[in-house]
């Protein structure tokens, strides 16, 4: 069987095996639930001790500043003119607009030093202002005027007393402030308002003065009736101008055609006499009323020619309406003077006696011009061109009558309104002037009474949403951490300990930590069996181990495959399991058909009874003498000590009697005898003393071909074990490997 190179002295080597210690770690499980549980113990009870929780309390606030209620602005009227009119807005100058400039003021306000002071001294908190000014958080909610006032401690009693007592204190200073400000304001808005009561006295009485002035009551009706009027006036002018000239030349016409008329005959204008006549009227009648007619008619032209009364009585009309206006005339007096001119007009209009005249004349020309055939056609003519002529002259006089009212009223509108426009213009201008100072003022005292009605009431810019109340859990907490970092600490503690427990164990475990260890091949492992009956074959059954034990055997037989090979079994102290690996082996290689036999030579005194005795058969007669009889020469004859087992193909040289000198077994009746033997079997398997104890094992390597050494898992340290090693290799023989035993089920590969 081929041996791996031991290592040399000096080849460093690490004395753990991971695979092994992972698995140490797994069976120390429970070690491990215990060193947690001691940890979380420790975590639980250094979180309650060292740990701090933080409460966190909010009182929630809402911006609405006293001016939103305020309506700062009103409307105004201006006018400068015909179609300029234009109203628009005018504020009293006082209020800004709320913005988010001004909520972040207010938000920076709240935890200014004197509201620090002022808290720390109502609570008798005994922290420093930089330690309260971060225990208190202040922040807005976005696109909104809600302010939330945050306050964290220790105590959720505490936090949120400290909330509302800022959010207490940052009130009334804030309502202090804001009684100055309104106070300031009324101040203000009575200055302006008294300014602008005192522009609008003046400004009315400027507009008093330029009614009176220009004699002006009602500019807008007056000046649409002026032109109305002036354009009927223009068009009537113009009519009666071509009325008067058509008259006229008429007139003119028929003049001359009487004229040439004239010349002729006087009885022919008897003639014409008569014939005007009628049955009902003679003709000297008819020629008296014709002369009637012509009579007044020239007094109606007459009439017309007085000039001068009618300019008197109009100029007292106007000195009388002026001072109508300004207040120096009563409305008698004014009235009284307008009734005398306006009678004058009416009593030279010669409207009624012209359409008198025209009556008559209509008569005259209705009446039958002849009674007889007699009538010439001359006379006749003559008649009708004088009535032709009369009418013409009343049309005439009644043109030139209405031309020269017309043109009187044309005149007197042209002569008083020329400057119209202009009047009107400034008459806008000082209206509207009046009408803004009046809009101002009362908007002024809209604004000034609605400040007066806040200053006398209670008032502040901000209301309370919500008050700060305890909260029922901790905002923040390092206790968690606390006992996450005690537990974490506590357990790796206890894990470091017990893993260096384990890397200071060197006691071999397993297959693995073996031959880490101990720098030598590992032929066999075998588990740990509690019941040690198990281990060895019976007539109940075989060992637990028979498998292992036929895969061991194979090797070692093809390695030595002459008769009478012969196999050392040691260890390095007892209980390792020599005695189990030897039987054990012994019985396998038995059955495969091998002559075997079994030497138990531990000959040294021992008070305990060879457990190779139970497989002896009672009847055999070399039951009772064994290696030390012969070595002794107490027994002469091998076959003497030699015992038949229950063990097919084995036999066995049993331990008996006294012990005797480990001397012996290097003695030429030893040699002789492991001759003798090798030559009767196939194999020969040795079992000797623990090396560790005696030389024995040494001296019997001689007489063997290989050395297994057994060693028991979890039993002795590397270097006990490594020094009976170091012994074996310096024998003979060759030590063929470690057969690992003991090994508990979870180092089992």
């Amino acid at each position: 069987m081929a041996q791996e190179p031991a290592a040399g002295q000096d080849t460093f080597h690490i004395p753990l095996e991971l695979k092994t210690v992972v698995k140490s770690l797994r069976m120390k499980i429970w070690v491990l639930l215990g060193i947690a549980v001691l940890s979380a113990t420790v975590g639980v009870g250094a979180a309650l001790f060292l740990g701090t929780r933080e409460y966190e309390a909010t009182t929630v606030l809402y911006y609405q500043p006293i001016e939103s209620y305020v309506s700062d602005s009103f409307r105004i009227y201006q006018s400068v003119g015909s179609g300029t009119e234009l109203t628009y807005d005018q504020g009293a100058g006082l209020l800004q607009t709320s913005s988010s400039s001004d909520l972040n003021d207010h938000v920076n306000m709240v935890k200014i030093v004197p509201n620090l002071e002022a808290l720390r001294k109502e609570l008798r908190l005994e922290i420093t202002l930089d330690e309260l000014g971060a225990a208190i958080y202040v922040d807005t909610a976005y696109d909104s005027n809600l302010i939330f006032i945050s306050a964290k401690s220790e105590s959720p009693s505490q936090a949120a007393t400290i909330a509302n007592t800022i959010r207490t204190i940052f009130l009334e200073n804030s309502n202090r402030m804001i009684d100055q400000d309104i106070q300031a304001k009324l101040t203000d808005l009575n200055l302006q308002y008294d300014s602008t009561i005192g522009e609008l006295r003046l400004a009315k009485e400027e507009f008093s003065a330029f009614v009176r002035t220009h004699g002006i009551r009602e500019l807008g009706t007056e000046a649409t009736q002026y032109t109305s009027e002036l354009l009927s006036l223009e068009s009537n002018l113009e009519k009666n101008r071509s009325m008067i000239e058509s008259a006229k030349a008429k007139i003119s016409r028929i003049e001359r055609e009487i004229q040439t008329r004239r010349l002729l005959s006087v009885e022919q204008n008897e003639q014409f006499a008569s014939t005007l006549a009628s049955p009902n009227l003679s003709a000297d009648e008819a020629n008296n009323r014709i002369r009637l007619l012509q009579q007044k008619i020239q007094a109606l032209q007459s009439a017309r020619l007085d000039p001068i009364e009618e300019e008197r009585l109009r100029t007292i009309l106007a000195i009388a309406e002026n001072g109508y206006v300004r207040g120096s005339v009563g409305r008698t007096e004014y009235e009284t003077a307008r009734y005398n001119y306006e009678r004058f007009l009416a009593e030279k209009s010669p409207s009624v006696e012209l359409v008198e005249a025209q009556l008559q004349l209509d008569m005259l020309l209705s009446a039958p011009l002849a009674t007889s055939t007699t009538i010439l056609t001359d006379n006749t003519y003559l008649q009708s061109l004088q009535l032709r002529l009369l009418e013409s002259e009343l049309q005439l006089i009644e043109a030139e009558s209405a031309y020269a009212r017309d043109n009187a009223r044309y005149a007197e509108l042209k002569d008083r309104y020329v400057d119209l426009p202009l009047i009107a213009q400034e008459y806008a201008k000082i209206s509207g002037r009046v009408a803004s100072l009046e809009a101002v003022a009362q908007g002024l005292g809209k604004v000034l009474n609605q400040y007066s009605l806040i200053a006398s009431q209670e008032h502040s810019d901000f209301y309370v949403i919500s008050d700060a109340v305890e909260p029922l859990y901790p905002r923040e907490s390092n206790r968690r951490m606390i006992a996450a970092g005690a537990m974490v600490v506590m357990f790796l503690l206890g894990f470091t300990i017990l893993l260096v427990t384990i890397a200071l164990d060197l006691r071999i475990k397993s297959a693995g930590d073996a031959k880490q260890k101990l720098q030598m091949p590992i032929l066999q492992t075998f588990g740990y069996v509690r019941n040690k009956r198990h281990l060895m074959p019976s007539e109940q059954g075989e060992s637990v181990h028979i498998e292992e034990y036929r895969i061991l055997s194979r090797p070692l037989r093809a390695a030595y495959p002459h008769k009478g090979a012969t196999f050392l079994v040691t260890s390095a102290s007892d209980g390792e399991g020599k005695t189990t690996t030897a039987i054990n082996l012994a019985t396998v290689f038995g059955r495969q058909d091998e002559h075997v036999l079994l030497i138990d030579a531990q000959i040294r005194k021992s008070k305990e009874e060879s457990p190779f005795n139970e497989f002896l058969i009672d009847d055999d007669g070399g039951a009772g003498n064994g290696l030390g009889e012969y070595l002794s020469y107490r027994v002469f004859d091998s076959h003497q000590i030699i015992s038949s087992t229950k063990l097919s193909g084995v036999d066995m040289i049993v331990r008996k009697g006294e012990a005797v000198i480990p001397d012996l077994l290097q003695s030429a009746r030893m040699r002789e005898l492991m001759d003798e033997l090798k030559q009767m079997y196939s194999v020969i398997i040795i079992e000797g003393p623990p090396i560790k104890d005696c030389v024995d094992s040494d001296i019997l390597s001689s007489y063997a071909d290989s050395i297994l050494f057994v060693t028991a898992s979890d039993m002795l340290r590397p270097d006990r074990i490594q020094q009976a090693i170091k012994r074996m290799q310096n024998t003979p023989a060759t030590l063929e490997g470690i057969i690992l035993t003991k090994v508990r089920p979870i180092y089992m590969d």
